[in-house]
């Protein structure tokens, strides 16, 4: 699809090693940047260390403590790990689909994580229960694709068909999460789920984040770890097999990891569009197509790029913004201008 810029090992390592220096500065600045109170960038550290091992004499006060620890220690990792996990859920479906259009919710997963939210919402469930239910909907919705897909055409040419049914319940789950606004309580509910789908960071907790990093790792180490092998995604089932590789397995695995991301991210922070349609593009732009390098980049431009949309959602105006209006502000220019830029190769290829 595109010819990376960054050829040379030396060459890619060192733009992984910018890419991460640069995150290193942005989670500074983002503890740093704030309404609440100033810190001193030099007690951030201190504090975070201090919670590990109090070795340092307490020179901040207990608000500076409380603001950095319960407010935005939590929501800027999980900035980081959304961003990351739709970034590279993004990139693998796109892989899987040889599609560019492909992006995480390509199955359905965003719309049937959100109708889980809504619902749980309607019954008065606490937070941590919406999230739960949430994840198991996005989840359940995406498995159920795959084995409708896999028993309609008996495992032939299952890529197909995973893209056309997860058309279909993405439809009726947007069907079914419009009906569920309609009969909302317009004074209580409706308010709510109208700003939990659009997206934000204000709702993650400190108790969250272990599970948040927990379902990251249990998504995204398999495929980093099978990231030389998601190359052949795009083989067909003949050529698959006649180089002795089980395509099946690997789509399956490759769905399962992907869909874990996507449906964590959006049962911990609410519908973030963009990031898994732009993000693989401009990682591609750079790297090439190539997934061993391509889902680091991807990971870390992602992680990069929504811990800045989070530091300006809580920053430009009085009250927060919704983190999808700023995602998608940038990201809708961003994407077009790719389509305008490589608009030749995107005809010769097709």
């Amino acid at each position: 699809m595109y010819k990376e810029k960054i050829t040379s090992r030396k060459g890619y390592a060192f733009f992984i090693a910018a890419l991460v220096l640069v995150l290193v500065v942005l989670v500074l600045f983002s503890f740093y940047l704030g309404r609440f109170s100033r810190i001193k960038l030099s007690s951030i550290p201190k504090i975070l260390l201090n919670e590990i091992l109090p070795v340092f004499e307490k020179t901040w006060t207990k608000v500076d403590e409380s603001v950095v620890l319960n407010l935005r220690f939590p929501r800027i990792i999980a900035s980081i790990v959304v961003g990351a996990s739709l970034a590279i859920s993004g990139a693998v479906y796109q892989a899987l689909f040889s599609n560019p259009v492909a992006s995480s919710d390509s199955l359905g997963v965003s719309s049937s994580a959100a109708f889980g939210a809504v619902l749980g919402f309607l019954l008065n469930l606490n937070i941590v229960s919406v999230k739960v239910l949430s994840f198991l909907v996005g989840c359940a919705a995406v498995f159920s694709i795959y084995v409708i897909a896999s028993r309609i055409n008996n495992r032939k040419n299952v890529t197909v068909f995973l893209i056309l049914i997860g058309m279909v319940i993405s439809s009726l789950f947007s069907a079914m999460l419009s009906v569920l606004k309609y009969i909302a309580d317009p004074i209580d509910q409706l308010p709510k789920i109208t700003y939990w789908l659009m997206g934000s960071m204000s709702n993650v907790r400190l108790s969250d984040i272990s599970y948040c990093v927990l379902l990251f790792l249990v998504g995204a180490v398999p495929l980093f770890l099978l990231r030389w092998r998601l190359n052949l995604l795009s083989l067909s089932d003949a050529e698959a097999k006649s180089i002795g590789e089980n395509i099946n397995l690997l789509r399956f695995l490759t769905i399962i990891c992907a869909t874990l991301l996507t449906s964590s991210a959006v049962a911990m922070t609410g519908g973030i569009n963009w990031i898994g349609l732009v993000i693989p593009h401009i990682a591609r732009l750079l790297v090439g197509n190539d997934s061993r390098k391509l889902l680091p980049a991807s990971s870390l431009l992602g992680a990069i790029f929504l811990l800045a949309m989070d530091d300006m959602a809580r920053s430009i105006s009085v009250y927060e913004l919704p983190i999808s209006i700023l995602t998608s502000l940038f990201g809708a220019p961003v994407f077009f201008a790719i389509l305008i830029w490589r608009r030749k190769q995107i005809v010769d290829e097709n």
